[in-house]
């Protein structure tokens, strides 16, 4: 069932959190496709128009696959390689990362970097993906990973080159913390936001809330400071208990 639900209206975006077996995610990604084909078209001329809109590439933009409980990381990757054979088989050209892309195993953000996700423009990459994707879905990338909790950090400049060299030291394989800066709006201003995926996010130092602490430090050095940040997500404390809910009232 749905785990948990993000509606971000000032980004015009919205994030679902699914939860259950192989079978359950693939019926409901199955669903949601149909909705989605239904309702969005990407290249309307009012959604190409309005800046405000986060960074994407199609109406289903990403769709992650984690393991929990007594599933791997390679069930998860062939999940998430049966759901991109299923959006193919409605047109929706896909991208695959982490152990879904076999055997290069790219990052998500190696793809996004062959796309223009951060350009604020439709699907454009060497992977055989059609420059304007599906002509109302556009395309989307499909993966598998551990879990990861997505955090994002306003900063109050334009320059993603200050964001850059101030939070160089951000990042770290160790602690589990993913960064890349570029540039957004927020209420209507040029801001540049700082993506992060803390691939480790229940550990000390690679929580969202030492991260904060950290990316504020390394900001206030250069006159920077954070005027917003939120998750996209919920704790994976939060999905797995609420797991346990939905079975205890199955059954």
């Amino acid at each position: 069932g749905i785990n948990a639900e993000y509606g971000d209206p000032l980004f015009n975006r919205s994030n679902l959190t699914l939860c259950g077996n192989s079978d359950e995610i693939y019926g409901a990604i199955d669903k949601i496709s149909d909705v989605a084909l239904q309702e969005i078209n990407i290249n309307a001329a009012e959604r190409l128009v309005d800046l405000t809109m986060h960074h994407h590439i199609g109406a289903l933009d990403l769709i992650p696959v984690h393991p929990i409980l007594n599933t791997s990381l390679k069930d998860a990757g062939e999940l998430a390689q049966r759901i991109s054979c299923l959006l193919n088989t409605k047109d929706i050209p896909t991208l695959l990362y982490g152990s879904a892309d076999v055997p290069a195993y790219r990052s998500l953000v190696q793809i996004r970097k062959q796309t223009s996700f951060f350009k604020r423009g439709q699907c454009v990459t060497a992977d055989g993906v059609p420059a304007s994707g599906h002509p109302t879905m556009g395309a989307s990338v499909v993966g598998a990973t551990p879990y990861v909790l997505s955090y994002n950090m306003v900063v109050n400049t334009r320059n993603v080159g200050d964001v850059e060299g101030a939070v160089k030291d951000l990042r770290s394989r160790e602690d589990g913390v993913q960064v890349m800066p570029y540039k957004n709006i927020w209420e209507g201003k040029d801001i540049v936001e700082i993506a992060c995926n803390l691939t480790l996010p229940q550990s000390h130092t690679g929580c969202k809330e030492y991260v904060l602490t950290k990316t504020e430090g390394l900001l206030s050095k250069h006159g920077l400071a954070v005027i917003h940040s939120y998750s996209t997500n919920p704790p994976f404390e939060t999905i797995l208990d609420t797991y346990y809910k939905l079975q205890s009232i199955e059954i």
